[in-house]
């Protein structure tokens, strides 16, 4: 009796000790499989391929982060601007929702964060929009919420959570009513104030990790409605616009007896998320330069690493548009990353030319133009005096002195001997030592034999009294011209309350333009002031600067209707 009494024992404890491992193996896989699958698979029905650092794999994505850090226009560094889906996916919600994501094989930081709308990037500083970052720290079993409200590039509140952080986590952002709640494998963490971050009723996805590590893997990513709540996914636009208006700036020049190309200087954020803008920039112009992304900064930011990800969707934006793309900028001392600036002197012509000749050799047949050298004139007057060259003392004029540009031009040809190649500066539309001294510069490249083609005349315009003299540039153009080399009005913005003031250096700009024999496109830098470079920097909110040819609302400004005034009349049209 006490062998049946000890044998049933024995099976009721093995049974109990078998359930509970079933039970522990299915919350396992609850973990896995977040809420048994709820809602919209993002991961399987979303578009990765264009994702900045992503690897698909059988597995999930891997991200590799990419450290890309913005070095402000005084040369300073600024912040870091991780990856957002912008031409993948991105999510209408209403009301309550969560997105759940599982993470594996974390070299030591993971972060998934969930954007209002995409940050932009304003000329060399990064707008915040709001957004929640979760970041997930194996080296320290950390899982931290950080919340951006879009009043400051930095976080304005933290939560910090002490956990367990196996191979494979999952972690949730359930939003409802006004609280934000964190979970981890299915347990809450805590919750916290959703600071009105997704009012907007979107919400965009970006990761990150740490900087110098292998990265991470998403092995699956879900968002659900919560109670009476709503999500839907919205996919990236077609990217095709219909420029086929008479009156489009693009037609009227290429109808013009001098057809030149006319531009302006493309962001890629909005292009992908605001209609408004997409059907300007495509509609409007028949060649874009990339405001930032093929920066070095953007493009190379580390010294093993090239990511040309949202450089090729721009490209590709332009050509199915029939739109020539002119590559800004091989080399712009005040865009190089950081480990690019620190490079030991003896490295730096290695890693001038193999730069350039990846970047040139990657779009070739694709990119038709070039600033080789962007803004190598310096703002220091004793270097225009006592012989000085007026160069600015760069990392590369540091290591090479002048024959830097000579390298950087005959790498560019190797590498596509199709293209054409710019030197780009600002301050030579006028007389000056700015002037003389690029004249001074092009001469000895082109007796030199250097590859050169033309030069671009930024023709920034930013306060009064800064003014364009349409007698010396037309003569500049002109010199240039006799020497065998193209010009083109390469940036040109007017910031300006006085509409009649802005007409003026516009038309005359474009005058001069279509005058010159070599001058062969005339490029605004930027399209809006909403978007536009001169928004002030790292001011919130946003402080919008008023240089371009549509207003901040999107609204068409006066300065617009003059050009197209002007590229009639030579059409004979009144």
């Amino acid at each position: 009796m006490e062998n049946k009494r000890y044998a049933r024992i024995t099976i009721t404890f093995l049974k109990t000790v078998f359930f509970i491992g079933v039970l522990v193996i299915l919350l396992s896989l609850h973990s896995l499989i977040p809420y048994k699958n709820q809602g919209i698979d993002l991961l399987k029905n979303g578009n990765w391929s264009h994702f900045p650092g992503a690897t698909i794999t059988k597995s999930g994505i891997h991200f590799q982060p990419l450290n890309r850090i913005i070095v402000h226009q005084d040369g300073s560094v600024g912040q870091a601007s991780p990856p957002v889906d912008l031409s993948g996916q991105h999510l209408l919600v209403e009301g309550d929702f969560a997105v759940t994501a599982t993470m594996s094989a974390i070299d030591q930081q993971a972060s998934l964060r969930l954007y209002a709308s995409p940050p932009i990037v304003y000329d060399q500083w990064r707008y915040e929009t709001p957004s929640i970052d979760i970041n997930v720290d194996v080296k320290n079993n950390l899982i931290t919420a950080r919340i951006f409200d879009g009043s400051s590039d930095t976080s304005m509140d933290i939560r910090t959570y002490n956990v367990s952080l196996p191979f494979v986590t999952t972690v949730s952002v359930e939003h409802i009513k006004n609280q934000i709640t964190i979970t981890k494998d299915g347990q809450v963490l805590g919750s916290m104030p959703d600071h009105g971050i997704f009012d907007s009723g979107t919400v965009w996805l970006g990761t990150d990790g740490a900087a110098k590590s292998n990265g991470w893997k998403l092995v699956a990513l879900h968002t659900y409605p919560i109670g009476r709540g709503s999500v839907s996914v919205v996919s990236a636009p077609t990217l095709i616009v219909d420029h086929r208006n008479p009156n489009n700036l693009c037609n009227l020049a290429d109808a013009n007896l001098h057809a030149i190309k006319i531009g302006a200087a493309l962001a890629l954020e909005p292009l992908l998320f605001d209609q408004q803008y997409r059907n300007l920039a495509l509609g409007q112009f028949s060649i874009i330069t990339p405001e930032n992304s093929m920066k070095p900064e953007f493009i190379h930011p580390e010294s093993t690493v090239y990511d040309f990800t949202e450089a090729d969707q721009l490209v590709g934006a332009a050509l199915k548009n029939n739109i020539i793309v002119h590559g800004h900028a091989l080399l712009y001392d005040k865009s190089s990353p950081d480990w690019m600036s620190k490079s030991n002197v003896v490295d730096r012509q290695r890693i001038l030319v193999n730069h350039i000749t990846t970047v040139v050799s990657h779009f070739k047949g694709r990119v038709a133009e070039w600033d080789v050298v962007n803004e190598p004139l310096s703002d220091k007057n004793a270097l225009y005096h006592n012989g000085g060259t007026g160069l600015d003392q760069n990392i590369w004029f540091e290591a090479m002195k002048e024959k830097y540009i000579d390298l950087a031009f005959v790498t560019a040809h190797q590498a596509d001997p199709l293209a054409k190649l710019y030197l780009n500066d600002y301050g030579l539309e006028n007389d000056g030592q700015r002037w003389d001294a690029m004249l001074s510069l092009v001469k000895k490249l082109k007796k030199g034999g250097v590859p050169i083609d033309g030069v671009g005349f930024e023709a920034h315009i930013y306060s009064d009294g800064d003014y364009l003299d349409a007698k010396q540039l037309k003569n500049h153009m002109k010199i240039l011209g006799k020497l065998g080399l193209l010009t083109r009005i390469s940036e040109i913005d007017v910031t300006q309350d006085d509409a009649q003031q802005q007409i003026n250096q516009y038309v005359m700009a474009l005058d001069v333009c279509l005058g010159a024999p070599n001058c062969t496109s005339y490029t605004t830098w930027g399209i809006t002031d909403r978007y536009g470079s001169t928004t002030r920097s790292d001011r919130y909110p946003l402080v919008y600067g008023t240089s371009l040819l549509w207003d901040k609302d999107m609204k068409v400004k006066p300065a617009y209707s003059a050009l197209q005034r002007r590229l009639q009349q030579t059409l004979g049209i009144n």
